[in-house]
């Protein structure tokens, strides 16, 4: 006999296009049930399977939400590393916005993330909750509050002009990784 499923997920993109829900069988082995629209459902004796079937970007998405959907119902942490890769921009906006939403986030759950595309950084109104990591004679993390003192320039701009120094490599740096590739193709 199943036990009640432990895990739900029905994924939209114009229409309902899959259906997946895990449970453990009576040997208590977990059991992921995978079923696309029109097709037969298929049968999983573990997760890592999923692998083989669905995008990384949807395999991230389940694991990322579920572990967000229980951070903002009890309060937490959640660290994503590069939270920009295998997702849209849509999506990361999605996950950033339902930390920001006091309706949503009723118990203070925080979302610790790094990415390579400042423009995120644009969705946050105030600089006080911005680190930035630096590399100035060595790495140094930084309060972006502490740097940017006015709100009204966009962060990414911010970025971008070379402002926040030590944030991207610098034109030399390109110019002699660019030499030492074409040095080696002859």
């Amino acid at each position: 006999m199943l036990q009640r499923p432990f895990l739900f997920f029905v994924i939209f993109l114009f229409c309902l296009t899959m259906a997946l829900y895990a449970n453990f069988s009576n040997d208590n082995k977990i059991l992921v049930h995978l079923q696309f629209r029109g097709k037969e459902e298929i049968l999983l004796n573990n997760p890592a399977e999923l692998n083989d079937y669905l995008s990384s970007g949807t395999v991230k998405g389940m694991i990322i939400f579920t572990l967000a959907k229980e951070v903002l119902q009890s309060g937490g942490y959640i660290v994503v590393d590069e939270v920009e890769n295998h997702f849209n921009k849509e999506i990361v906006t999605t996950l950033l916005r339902f930390f920001m939403d006091s309706k949503l986030n009723r118990n203070g759950g925080t979302l610790i993330f790094s990415t390579h595309y400042p423009e995120l950084l644009d969705e946050y109104e105030r600089n006080d909750g911005i680190f930035i990591t630096r590399n100035r004679n060595g790495i140094t993390v930084e309060n972006l509050s502490n740097i940017l003192k006015r709100n009204d320039i966009k962060k990414s701009d911010a970025y971008q002009s070379g402002f926040l120094e030590g944030t991207t490599p610098t034109y030399e740096a390109y110019m002699q990784l660019k030499k030492s590739i074409a040095s080696t193709l002859g």
